[in-house]
C-alpha cells in the first residue's frame, strides 16, 4: 500500500504522519528562565537561622530547585519538623514574596526566545513547582503570557521536583505524548522529574549547578538561548524516535 504524505500548510517539508518530531517544551522557571536560584538560596538560609538553623551555602544550594515540601524535611529531622517545619515554609514564602522577589531578573531575550520557538509550531507550557500567584508573576516579568498553552503550580501536584507530577500536569495541559515533548530544567531535580515521566530533558547551566551534576540529560546547553539555536539539533532527535 503506498504511503501517504502530509503536506503541512505553511511549510516547505513533506512530513510522514507516522514521524515523530518535538511537538512541546515544558520549561521550568527558576534557573532556566529567571536568575533567581542564588537569591532563593540566601532566602532559605535566612529562613533556617529564624529558626535557630544555621547551614552552609553549599548546603542549601544544591537543595535548590526542590519545593519546600521535599527541601525542608530534607535538613530537619522528626523533632525540628514536629516544632517547627510547617511555619518554616510558610515563613520562607513570605519573606521571599516581601524581601527577595524584587531581585529577580529575567535572562537576556526570554520572549523573543519563545517567539522563535512559537513561530515554528511548538507549543510552550512552563512546569513550575511555585505557588500559582508565583507563576503567574514571573509569567508577567517575562511577558510570555500569550505565548503559552498553560502553566503548572504546587496546586497541580502533591509532591514538588523531584516528583514527576509538575511535568506530567503540564503535559497533559498541552495535549501532547512523551515521545514528541522536551522538557527544559537546570538541575538535577528537573532531570530526575523528567526521566520518571519517560520525557526528554534540556538541562542548561545557567542556574549554577556543575554540570557534572547535569550529565543525564538528554541535551546540555548554556542556556534558554544556545537551545534555540540548536533546536534543529534537538528537534532531529524527536525525528529518530
Amino acid at each position: 500500500m503506498a504511503q501517504r504524505v502530509v503536506i503541512l500548510t505553511g511549510c516547505t517539508d513533506l512530513a510522514l504522519p507516522d514521524r515523530v518530531k518535538l511537538k512541546a517544551i515544558i520549561f521550568d522557571v527558576d534557573g532556566t528562565l529567571v536568575d533567581s536560584n542564588d537569591i532563593h538560596a540566601r532566602c532559605w538560609i535566612d529562613a533556617f537561622e529564624h529558626f535557630g538553623k544555621h547551614f552552609e551555602w553549599d548546603v542549601i544550594r544544591h537543595q535548590i530547585g526542590k519545593g519546600g515540601d521535599l527541601l525542608v524535611p530534607d535538613l530537619l529531622n522528626a523533632r525540628e519538623m514536629r516544632k517547627f517545619g510547617e511555619k518554616l515554609k510558610e515563613y520562607r514564602t513570605r519573606l521571599f514574596k516581601d524581601k527577595y522577589r524584587k531581585d529577580v531578573k529575567p535572562f537576556p531575550r526570554v520572549r523573543e526566545l519563545f517567539e522563535t520557538l512559537h513561530g515554528r509550531g511548538i507549543k510552550l507550557a512552563l512546569g513550575s513547582s511555585g505557588s500559582q500567584e508565583e507563576v503567574q508573576y514571573y509569567t508577567a516579568l517575562l511577558g510570555v503570557g500569550d505565548l503559552l498553552e498553560g502553566s503548572t503550580s504546587k496546586h497541580d501536584a502533591d509532591l514538588s521536583k523531584p516528583s514527576p507530577e509538575i511535568f506530567q500536569a503540564a503535559l497533559e495541559r498541552l495535549g501532547t505524548e512523551a515521545g514528541n515533548t522536551l522538557t527544559v530544567g537546570d538541575t538535577p531535580y528537573d532531570i530526575l522529574a523528567s526521566h520518571r515521566a519517560s520525557l526528554a530533558i534540556a538541562a542548561v547551566l545557567s542556574g549554577g549547578f556543575e554540570r557534572e551534576l547535569l550529565t543525564k540529560a538528554e541535551f546540555l546547553f548554556d542556556d534558554v538561548g544556545e537551545l534555540v539555536r540548536e533546536i534543529d539539533r534537538v528537534d532531529e532527535y524527536f525525528n529518530n524516535e
